[in-house]
């Protein structure tokens, strides 16, 4: 790599060239799960005899992968971690402790014993797994040689590596060797089966252990466990998997201290004003940020694995030039990427564990440092060996001082399957005034405090405290054993409706209310009826004054019946909400308002009056209060009961827990999403006289199709300095993992997914904040708290806020001490919903190509916090590189802006700015039409922006089909003297034109 950087490939024989990067960049387009993936290859093949359907042989699409994988997360998760941490520190049935046996193991020999590190670590970290895992100890400090299902083990891993690096013919003539590692196989199948009997005939219902979530745990999708076979195989692979490369990150980590005697007395300082003399506790490890810093570092510079590998899943192009083919591997070779100079500098290869402090380490661009794997098939035990490291590090740098036996040693490597260092040797002393027991369970000056001292226990949680307030509640106004039901239909094109619909069936039990029937409004009403032994509520935008895709059939139906003056059955009644966009002046409104008034025409009643919402300003605010009328009206309940329900129940039970999970779906606003590729990505104007303006191509998914006249959807992205907000105000890391246990939301993700990934593309971060969600964030302040204080004026001030744009992220940086929980944050936003855009071209001209003509909205937020960008034209900014997938998807306009049947009739069109682009796509067609010898009748552009030089987008283009007798075009120019758009000399505009 140093000679070919960043990029090569070598012929090894394989169906392609395998492919190796070695910069941060390539690396980051590996880790786009929409074209690479991580597939089982040989070297698994190989492996399946010692490991089996284990995590790490099995493939991705087994039922047994998938189970072992959704009973495992959440037991490595921090919940999981907590439970097993007294197994790493703290005595079990009477005996010494294991990291307390390594550190007195240390101190009996000496201060001139010298120590063969990666022996001691492995024995550790090997012993550790088998006492947290499987509740067996395999006494590793109390024999001269490690034990014999370690070196079966390991004998079996380099074996099987080995075979798959051979010609399957050339293997045959290893058989001794072969014979050997069955025999092995053999040998720890017998200790497995005799561990898992063990447990059976002496069961064990309050261990903590993974042995315990594997033998008695039900998966939650298929309703079965694991079975004892594949148990029998977990156990290898979650050995395998983490002792050796635990072992040999703790080496490398005391390999850079000792050669960096600052950081390692900084390290030492963090330990003694942490954990001072007394016996580390859990809740000590997470203040251990230095530890941190330097573990994670260490992990940069030397990583125990060399190389990263994906898979592509289709053709592509990577780094905007080098082609890969579908199938191809394609590795990322840590030790290279992890020192790329332009993510870490000049100073790349040393050792400054200051780089991976808090807010350096948030501020990395993404895929700079993924030591833990990548995707769904990452890491699972991350968090288990990060604990088990930091343990070490502290108990150790709490006794000893360390030092490297030879100070002329440099790393040196060896390994078949990992990497770990070679005659590598320290030695510790004992720190004065150190006694030998210091720090050791039972023995040292200070034990370990209750982890839940009284008055912590007195103190009850919020979450529990709002559960006995609904108790409470429950015996109120509200007969809970009593519901009314209620149906729901609803209409849409971009699931904002779907999203209200979610938060209505959340609130609407509360009263007493039972959504029985919950549908869009064209299935609901197929049957040409509405329900009359129940309410109906009807939630239904407009769009550009015509009812959504799922509602036309209802509104035609209902224009009908009043047309022909025929009535609904007596008892129907009804409540309209509708949503539309300010944007559209004379259509605002028009379908909702007109549903409202012709349900009332043809015989239905009234519940009250329709509510309203402008998406363009505030969406959240008017459904919140009309929707709380609403269930307050049909329930009988007042606005006093009604209001001490709602506001306790706020929040999700949210799992946050350390791992690097896949994406989510390709599916938003109830619409598919497919994958485009970004071809061409090129600036049309700069923002010298407005927001800058982008041209985008995108290929699109073979066998789509489109006509002038339709939209692109896209997939919207937060950007990363808005997410970078949000982690920070509630201290999460991008390597952070959640879940919802329970949810009615269909954006919430109830699987494990990474945080990060779920505020960038699942949830609307720069929405106002409404004035509801402004007087929830007031309830988790103290009374009196200058927090308090603060959200009261924001209150009286709330309109100040709401035409400021004033996110709920806004107001938490103005109360950064505000001790909202992350469950009830998310618990307010709303799904992120898809962008349209009209798209630029025209099948005759570009088939299976669309362009896209689009203002790259960003400016200072106008509430002072940051920078806002629009979550869409921001996206497609980033997509730069020829090549970068794109989600989105073709939608067919339901209009009839389409090019008239005949290219003969007469056009006139008006355009300004970017909305050049529907103007474009038939400027285009009739330009193909020409060029194969068809007609065309006249055609006239009138076409406005600020200078005729500056913003003057696709000029060349339309001077040229001007010439052709495409088009005439009749340009307006704003400030074509570089004055103000108030028309001061010689402005113009498209209707003055």
């Amino acid at each position: 790599m140093d000679a070919y950087a960043p990029i090569y490939q070598l012929d090894l024989g394989m169906a392609h060239p395998r492919v190796f990067v070695g910069s941060r960049e390539l690396v980051n387009e590996m880790a786009d799960d929409s074209t690479y993936t991580k597939f089982t290859h040989r070297l698994h093949k190989e492996m399946r005899p010692v490991f089996g359907d284990g995590l790490f042989s099995a493939e991705s699409t087994d039922k047994a992968w998938w189970k072992a994988h959704r009973l495992l997360v959440p037991a490595f998760g921090p919940i999981g971690l907590s439970k097993m941490f007294d197994d790493i520190i703290f005595p079990a049935k009477n005996r010494q402790d294991l990291s307390a046996q390594l550190v007195l193991k240390l101190d009996r020999f000496g201060p001139e014993h010298e120590i063969e590190c990666i022996e001691d670590m492995a024995r550790l970290t090997f012993d550790t797994i088998g006492l947290c895992a499987f509740g067996y100890r395999f006494n590793e400090f109390y024999s001269k040689e490690p034990h014999p299902f370690m070196k079966q083990l390991k004998e079996s891993i380099v074996e099987s590596g080995k075979r798959s690096n051979r010609p399957e013919l050339l293997n045959q003539f290893y058989y001794r060797d072969e014979q050997h590692r069955q025999e092995n196989i053999a040998n720890m199948r017998d200790l497995c089966k005799k561990i898992i009997r063990d447990r059976d005939e002496h069961p064990k219902p309050d261990a903590k252990d993974l042995l315990n979530v594997m033998l008695n745990g039900v998966d939650r999708e298929t309703g079965e466990k694991l079975g004892v076979e594949n148990v029998i195989y977990q156990i290898p692979t979650l050995l395998g998997g983490g002792y050796e490369t635990t072992g040999a990150t703790l080496c490398f980590i005391y390999y850079f201290l000792c050669n960096n005697p600052d950081k390692l007395r900084r390290a030492q300082q963090e330990v003694d004003e942490i954990v001072g003399d007394k016996v580390l506790s859990y809740d000590m490890l997470r203040n251990l940020k230095y530890l941190d810093a330097c573990m994670k570092e260490s992990l940069r510079l030397q990583h125990p694995v060399s190389l990263l590998t994906r898979f592509a899943i289709k053709d592509t192009v990577l780094g905007g030039k080098y082609f890969i083919k579908k199938g191809q591997m394609v590795s990322g070779i840590w030790r290279h990427f992890h020192r790329d100079p332009k993510v870490w500098g000049d100073d790349a290869d040393e050792f400054r564990p200051e780089r991976m402090l808090d807010v350096n380490f948030k501020e990395l661009p993404p895929n700079s440092w993924k030591p833990f794997g990548d995707g769904l098939r990452a890491c699972i035990g991350r968090g288990f060996a990060e604990q088990e490291i930091l343990i070490n590090m502290a108990m150790t740098l709490q006794k000893f001082d360390v030092e490297q036996v030879n100070p002329d040693y440099r790393l040196q490597l060896t390994g078949q399957m990992g990497v770990k260092p070679v005659d590598f040797k320290i030695r510790v002393r004992r720190r004065p005034n150190r006694s030998l027991m210091l720090g050791i369970p039972g023995g040292g000056a200070s034990q370990l405090q209750d982890k839940e001292p009284a008055a912590a226990r007195q103190k009850q949680p919020r979450a529990q405290q709002q559960q006995q307030q609904q108790e409470q509640d429950n015996k109120g106004s509200v007969d809970s054993s009593i519901n009314k039901p209620v149906s729901v239909f609803f209409g849409g094109n971009m699931g904002t409706s779907e999203s209200l619909v979610q938060a209505l069936s959340r609130s609407a039990p509360i009263f007493g209310l039972d959504l029985i029937n919950i549908q869009d409004l064209d299935t609901a009403t197929k049957n040409k009826t509405l329900p009359a032994a129940n309410p109906l509520v009807i939630i239904i935008p407009s769009y550009e004054g015509r009812p959504p895709d799922n509602a036309k059939k209802f509104v035609a139906w209902i224009e009908q019946m009043a047309s022909k003056g025929e009535k609904l059955p007596p008892g129907t009644k009804f409540a309209v909400f509708g949503v539309g966009n300010s944007d559209w002046t004379h259509t605002f409104h028009k379908v909702p308002r007109m549903v409202d008034d012709t349900l009332a025409k043809i015989g239905a009643e009234r519940i009250m009056d329709a509510g309203f919402a402008n998406v363009k300003r505030d969406l959240i605010g008017p459904w919140e209060a009309w929707s709380e009328q609403l269930c307050m009206t049909l329930s009988g309940t007042t606005e006093k009961n009604e209001k001490a329900n709602i506001t306790d129940r706020l929040g999700l039970d949210v799992r946050i827990e350390k791992n690097n999970l896949n994406a989510l779906p390709q599916a938003l606003g109830g619409e598919h999403m497919s994958t485009g590729i970004v071809v061409v990505n090129r600036e049309l104007a700069d923002t010298s006289v407005g927001a800058a303006k982008r041209h985008v191509e995108v290929r699109l998914p073979a066998g789509t199709e489109y006509k002038a006249g339709d939209y692109l959807v896209v997939q919207a992205r937060n950007p990363d300095t808005t997410v970078s907000r949000a982690m920070r105000r509630f201290s999460l890391s991008a390597e952070d993992v959640m879940s919802v246990p329970s949810s009615n939301k269909d954006f919430i993700p109830t699987h494990p997914i990474a945080v990060e990934h779920f505020l960038r593309s699942s949830v609307e971060l720069a929405q106002p904040i409404t004035s509801r969600q402004l007087a929830t964030l007031a309830t988790y302040s103290p009374p009196g708290s200058p927090e308090h204080t603060r959200l009261e004026e924001m209150q009286t001030a709330y309109q100040a806020l709401l035409d400021a744009r004033y996110s709920i992220l806004d107001v938490l940086e103005e109360v950064p001490l505000l001790p909202l929980p992350f469950g009830v944050y998310i618990d307010l936003l709303l799904p992120l919903t898809p962008r349209l855009y009209s798209i630029a071209s025209s099948p005759l001209a570009s088939p299976g190509t669309v362009s896209l003509t689009f203002d790259l909205l960003s400016s200072p937020s106008l509430s002072g916090h940051g920078t806002f960008s629009g979550v869409a034209s921001s996206h497609l900014s980033t997509r730069r590189l020829p090549g970068s997938p794109l989600s989105c998807a073709v939608r067919a306009t339901k209009l009839p802006f389409r090019l008239p049947a005949s290219p003969l009739t007469p056009i006139i069109m008006l355009a300004a700015g970017s909305g050049i682009a529907p103007m474009r796509a038939f400027c285009q067609e009739r330009a193909a039409i020409l060029q194969k010898g068809g007609k065309l009748g006249p055609a006239v552009l009138y076409f406005g922006c600020r200078h005729p030089d500056r913003d003057f987008l696709y000029r060349e283009e339309l001077e040229a089909w001007e010439a052709m007798g495409v088009v005439q075009v009749v340009g307006c120019f704003s400030r074509p003297d570089g004055m103000g758009d108030d028309g001061k000399k010689g402005g113009r505009w498209v209707p003055d034109a």
